[in-house]
Order: C-alpha cells, then structure tokens, then sequence
C-alpha cells in the first residue's frame, strides 16, 4: 500500500523528552509559587475593611 518514512528519527525523540522535561519543570515551579504565596488580608468582602469593596450587603 504505501511505505512509512521516518524523517525525525532520534530528533523527534530527543524532541519529545525536551518538552516532557519542560512540562514536569514548569509544573514544579508553579507548584512551588503556589505553596510560597503569602496570605492576603484584605479579601475584598465587607467583613475586612469598612470602607466597601467589591461584596456590598444587601439592606
């Protein structure tokens, strides 16, 4: 029927492993920013500051 060429070889390999490494690298680092993050304060609801925010309570 037809004949499978292989045009990439051990570059497609090679290819594939960078972007797997890069993915496990990136995934690492994002959840390092996570665990590092500091706690916010002011959450924008109204039970924080009285000067409103974003929630307003409905009268």
């Amino acid at each position: 029927m037809g004949e499978l060429i292989d045009v990439g070889g051990d570059a497609a390999a090679l290819d594939a492993s960078f972007s797997l490494v890069c993915f496990v690298v990136s995934g690492l680092a994002l959840g390092l920013f996570a665990l590092f993050q500091t706690e916010q304060k002011n959450n924008d609801d109204d039970d924080s500051s009285p000067g409103g925010g974003l929630m307003q309570p409905i009268s």
